[in-house]
C-alpha cells in the first residue's frame, strides 16, 4: 500500500518535472523569435531590401 503512494508520489514529481522543462523551453521559443522579430539587423536587412526594390 505505502510502496504504491511512493511511486505515485515519485511519478507525479517526475512529470511535473517535466512539465517544467517544456513551460521553459516554450518560453525560450517564443523569447527568441520575438527577439529575432525584432532585431535591428533584421530591420536593417529589411531596411535594404525595400530600397533596393525601389531603386529597380
Amino acid at each position: 500500500m505505502e510502496a504504491t503512494a511512493v511511486i505515485g508520489a515519485s511519478l507525479m514529481i517526475g512529470s511535473s518535472i517535466f512539465m517544467y522543462i517544456l513551460a521553459f523551453l516554450a518560453v525560450m521559443a517564443i523569447g527568441g523569435y520575438l527577439t529575432y522579430r525584432t532585431s535591428p539587423k533584421r530591420k536593417q536587412r529589411q531596411e535594404e531590401k525595400r530600397n533596393r526594390d525601389n531603386i529597380n
